[in-house]
């Protein structure tokens, strides 16, 4: 699956739904969203259950990490949803730069999370990795996920002063 065909998919969720909030947009297109207290380390999971799709997450997640969680997911219901029906997508390390569905599920989040023009500008101001990081309220590793992606694909050139470390949410 190319990088190009997830921006794409996650641009047009992003249209379609008016909303880059990951719960309203997993509402409009039929994801259940299902909030679970008695997951211990697992931060979230995806489910095709009888043609019907879940997103299940950790409730003891802060919020930032649950819209996290949930746009993850919601990549994972745009892109492997075949995956999902014969197995369940769980995640406890949602940056697993090893795994290409984890990856690029990440990819799709970051998508779904952050406008790239908002980077941009924040950038163009002499803000740093982790003070837009921290002005947008995500973690630091999505956001250089999203400016790697940036550079890739338009060419932007932001100078970056790390890479995404594995496992970004921790246990």
């Amino acid at each position: 699956m190319s990088m190009e065909y997830i921006h794409r998919e996650a641009a047009k969720l992003v249209c379609k739904c008016r909303t880059r909030n990951p719960f309203k947009i997993a509402k409009i297109i039929g994801v259940h969203v299902i909030w679970r207290d008695d997951f211990v380390k697992l931060k979230g999971l995806y489910k095709v259950i009888e043609r019907n799709r879940f997103i299940f997450i950790n409730s003891r997640l802060d919020e930032y990490e649950q819209k996290l969680i949930c746009a993850h997911e919601l990549g994972h219901d745009a892109l492997h949803r075949t995956l999902a029906t014969y197995g369940i997508l769980q995640d406890m390390m949602h940056c697993d730069m090893k795994s290409r569905p984890e990856y690029e599920a990440n990819v799709f989040a970051a998508d779904i999370l952050l406008d790239d023009k908002e980077i941009f500008d924040l950038a163009r101001d002499g803000y740093t990795e982790q003070q837009i990081a921290s002005e947008l309220c995500v973690d630091v590793n999505l956001l250089i996920i999203k400016m790697n992606e940036m550079n890739k694909r338009s060419g932007y050139g932001f100078k970056l002063s790390s890479a995404p470390r594995g496992g970004f949410l921790g246990d």
